[in-house]
Formats: C-alpha cells, sequence, structure tokens
C-alpha cells in the first residue's frame, strides 16, 4: 500500500471485524425480533433489559466502533502491531461467538 494510502483507507483486517461484528449484531436482531433466543452477553443482556432493542445496538454498536477508530488511529504509530491484533480479533471473535452459541444451546 502506498504511504498516501495508509491515510485515506482502513486496513483489510478493521473491515473483517467490521463485518463480523454488523453480523453479529444483525443476527442478534433477527433472533431477538422473531422472539427465538436472548441475548447470551450478560452485559449486552444487562443493556437489552434496561434500554431495549435501540439501546442495545447503539451499545453494541459504539462498543465495535469505538475500538476500530482507535486501532486505525493507532495504526499510525505502530501499524504491524495492529494488524496482528485486529487479525487476533479476526480470529477469537467468531470462535468466541461460536463457543457461546454453544454454551447457550447446551451443544457442549
Amino acid at each position: 500500500m502506498a504511504p498516501s494510502d495508509r491515510r485515506t483507507t482502513v486496513l483489510p483486517e478493521t473491515v473483517a471485524v467490521a463485518a463480523l461484528g454488523c453480523a453479529d449484531l444483525l443476527y442478534t436482531a433477527y433472533l431477538l425480533a422473531a422472539g427465538t433466543a436472548n441475548e447470551g452477553n450478560p452485559m449486552m443482556r444487562a443493556v437489552l433489559t434496561a434500554t431495549g432493542p435501540i439501546g442495545l445496538i447503539t451499545a453494541k454498536t459504539v462498543l465495535l466502533v469505538g475500538p476500530l477508530a482507535v486501532a486505525e488511529w493507532a495504526r499510525t504509530y505502530h501499524e504491524a502491531t495492529v494488524r496482528v491484533l485486529l487479525r487476533l480479533v479476526v480470529v477469537a471473535y467468531p470462535a468466541l461467538w461460536l463457543w457461546g452459541m454453544a454454551r447457550i444451546n447446551r451443544w457442549l
């Protein structure tokens, strides 16, 4: 990537994490609207109980976008480190999501 491109585009790893987070949010919203599931994350379940679906969507969005914005800012100082950390998130996010689904649905 040319040096000028670094300032105007986001890392592919950032896009991947954002896509995972959006997929998680959309799937959760669908299941909640269909009445076939509850929020599996205890912290987000408390947010849902206290603020309803709009609060849950807002909280999940802020907790996704905020760290990604920080990562994009930090890459101007340590791009290699940020790339490694985002790649770990790309692996850990679906792994933890699947583990949580397995626990909730008693697959384990």
